[in-house]
C-alpha cells in the first residue's frame, strides 16, 4: 500500500475526502492529515508519504509553499495532487513548475479522483523500481570504493554516481543501532528494519551531511554506513555532526546510536581508508563506555589491550556472579565491566571473557543434571555480537542471565538435593553394620557434612547421629530376639567393633543393657 496525506484547512473536507474514496482499491491507506502547510511540512518528515493531496489556500503556509519548501529540501519523491475551489491557471502553472501531476477543482468528482490516484500509483511503483535500481547502483559503487578497487574512470563514474566531489573532503561514518531487536521486533522484522534504514537516510540528508539521496550500507544487522561530506558553512566538524546525527536519531526511534568517525580524507578517493580507521575507532568501545561519538583522529595514539582474567582470579568471579546473593552478584558484575574499561579491553577480548564466564554457569548447571536451553537469556547472551549492544546494555544482558541462570542452579540444588538425601537414607539402612559416619556418607555423595547433617535433620525430623544409633539398636533387638547369639556377636552385627560401647548405646536408647532386655523376654515366655 502507497501512504497519502490529506491537508486541508476544513476539516470537513479532510473527511469528506476519506470518506469518498476507496483508497484501498486504489492502493492507498491515509497515513496522516494536517491542517495547514506548516504541520504537513513537519509530518512529511515523520511519516515519509507517497503522496500528498492539499488545498492551496490555508494559514500559515500556502499548499504551492507546502511544494515549494519540500522540493526544496531536497526531496523529489513524494507526488502532490492539488485539490481547489480557484480555477486560477497561475496555480496550475505554478504547480507544474513543482511537478504537481493533478490539479483537481472542487468540489471533487469521486471518479476523477480514483482516476488520478491510479494513475500516480502506476507512476509510483515505476518510480521505486528505477529507484531501487538506481540505489543497488549507488551501494555497489560505495562498496568498491571502501574495498579500493576502482581507479581512473571508473573511480570518478563511482564518485559521480554518488553525488561525491573529488576535491571536497571526505570521511566515512558507521552508526550502530545499539538494542536493534527490540525496535524490530517479531512482527514484520524486515519492514521494520527497512523503515530504520529510511530514518537513517532521511536524518543525515536534514542535517546535510551526506549528498541526496543518501546511499547507506547495512554492514551487519544494525550497523551502518555511509560517507559523509560537510560544507565550509556548516560550521560543524565531523565528529559534532556525527554526534548531532545520532542524537536525533535517538529522539525519533528511541534507540541508542553510536558513531565511529573515519579519519577524513581528501576526497572519495580515499573512504578506504576512511573506512578502516572507522572500524579502528570501534574498538574502543568499552574502553570508554559513556561515550557515544567516537573520532578515530582523537583515538589513534591510544593503546587498546587484549587481556584475560587470571585463573585465580576468574575462578572467585565466577563463584560470585554464580552466588544466590543478588549483591555479591551483582558487585562481581560490576568489577568486571570496571576492568573492561579501566584496563581497556578490546571488544573481542570483552567477549572472551564474557563467554567464559556463560560457559562457566552452563558447566555449573550441567553438573547439577539441568538444561541450560531452558534458560531465557541464554540464546541473547550468546549471540550478543550479531547485533549492536551498548556496553550498559551488555551488561545488563549478562546481569540478567548471571540471575536467572544461578536462580536455576540453586533449584536444581535443592531437587537434587532431595533426591540425594533419599538415596542416602537407602544407603545408610543397607550399610549400617560397616562403620559409616556422617563425614564418610557425605565425602560418597559428593556433599558438605554440616550441610548433610543439617538436610537429613530437616527431612526426617533427627539427627544422623542419632537415626544410625536407632537402627542400630533397632536390629539389635531382632537379633536378641530371634537368635542365640553372643552380645560381642551381636555388637559386631550392628556395626559396633567394642562391645562395651554398644552395651553403653543401647542402654542409653532402651534404659535396660542387651542381656536384661533378652533375659525379659525370655521371663515371659
Amino acid at each position: 500500500m502507497h501512504k497519502v496525506m490529506l491537508v486541508d484547512d476544513e476539516g470537513f473536507a479532510r473527511q469528506g475526502l476519506r470518506s469518498m474514496i476507496d483508497w484501498e482499491a486504489c492502493g492507498y491507506e491515509v497515513c496522516a492529515e494536517a491542517e495547514d502547510g506548516e504541520e504537513a511540512l513537519r509530518m512529511i518528515g515523520e511519516h515519509a508519504p507517497d503522496l500528498v493531496i492539499t488545498d492551496i489556500r490555508m494559514p500559515v503556509l500556502s499548499g504551492l509553499e507546502l511544494i515549494r519548501a519540500v522540493r526544496g529540501t531536497g526531496n523529489r519523491s513524494v507526488k502532490f495532487i492539488i485539490v481547489s475551489g480557484y480555477g486560477d491557471f497561475s496555480y496550475a502553472q505554478q504547480a507544474i513548475k513543482f511537478g504537481v501531476r493533478d490539479f483537481i477543482l472542487k468540489p471533487v468528482d469521486d471518479a476523477e479522483m480514483m482516476e488520478a490516484l491510479q494513475g500516480l500509483a502506476a507512476q509510483i511503483e515505476k518510480d521505486e523500481q528505477a529507484g531501487e535500481r538506481s540505489s543497488r547502483q549507488s551501494r555497489t559503487a560505495l562498496e568498491s570504493l571502501l574495498r579500493g578497487h576502482a581507479s581512473g574512470e571508473e573511480l570518478r563514474r563511482h564518485g559521480e554516481l554518488l553525488g561525491l566531489d573529488p576535491e571536497v573532503p571526505c570521511c566515512y561514518l558507521i552508526l550502530e543501532a545499539n538494542g536493534i531487536l527490540s525496535f524490530v521486533g517479531a512482527d514484520q522484522p524486515e519492514q521494520r528494519a527497512g523503515e530504520l534504514r529510511l530514518e537513517i537516510a532521511g536524518c543525515a540528508e536534514q542535517l546535510g551531511l551526506t549528498p541526496r539521496p543518501c546511499v547507506l550500507l547495512e554492514h551487519k544487522p544494525g550497523v551502518y554506513g555511509l560517507p559523509v561530506v560537510l560544507p565550509a558553512t556548516s560550521g560543524l566538524s565531523a565528529e559534532e555532526a556525527a554526534d548531532r546525527l545520532a542524537e536525533r536519531l535517538r529522539r525519533r526511534t528511541g534507540l541508542l546510536f553510536t558513531a565511529y568517525l573515519g579519519e577524513q580524507g581528501e576526497g572519495f578517493k580515499e573512504l578506504r581508508d576512511g573506512y578502516r580507521t572507522a572500524l579502528n575507532a570501534m574498538q574502543f568501545k568499552f574502553a570508554y563506555p559513556e561515550k557515544r561519538t567516537f573520532g578515530y583522529a582523537r583515538l589513534k595514539g591510544e593503546e587498546l589491550r587484549r587481556l584475560e582474567f587470571e585463573p585465580a582470579e576468574y575462578a572467585r568471579l565466577q563463584e560470585q556472579i554464580e552466588d544466590c546473593d543478588p549483591d555479591k552478584r551483582n558487585a562481581g558484575i560490576e568489577w568486571i565491566f570496571d576492568q573492561f574499561r579501566s584496563k581497556r579491553y578490546t571488544p573481542d577480548a570483552v567477549h572472551n571473557a564474557v563467554n567464559r564466564f556463560v560457559f562457566g554457569a552452563i558447566g555449573t548447571i550441567r553438573s547439577l543434571q539441568g538444561d541450560e536451553k531452558e534458560l531465557l537469556s541464554l540464546d541473547p547472551m550468546l549471540s550478543w555480537r550479531d547485533y549492536p549492544v551498548s556496553p550498559c546494555g551488555l551488561r545488563e544482558l549478562f546481569r540478567t542471565f548471571a540471575e536467572e541462570s544461578s536462580e536455576m542452579a540453586s533449584r536444581l540444588r535443592k531437587s537434587n538435593a532431595k533426591g540425594d538425601i533419599v538415596k542416602i537414607k537407602q544407603y545408610i539402612d543397607s550399610r549400617y553394620k560397616e562403620d559409616i559416619s556422617l563425614k564418610s556418607i557425605a565425602a560418597r555423595f559428593y556433599m558438605n557434612p554440616v550441610y548433610l547433617g543439617q538436610l537429613f535433620k530437616k527431612n526426617y525430623g533427627v539427627y544422623f547421629n542419632d537415626y544410625l544409633l536407632q537402627l542400630r539398636v533397632h536390629n539389635a533387638k531382632k537379633l536378641l530376639r530371634q537368635t542365640e547369639m553372643r552380645v560381642y556377636e551381636v555388637a559386631r552385627s550392628v556395626g559396633f567393633d567394642n562391645p562395651d560401647y554398644f552395651i553403653c548405646k543401647f542402654e542409653k536408647v532402651e534404659g535396660k543393657s542387651p542381656t536384661a532386655y533378652r533375659n525379659e523376654l525370655l521371663a515371659k515366655t
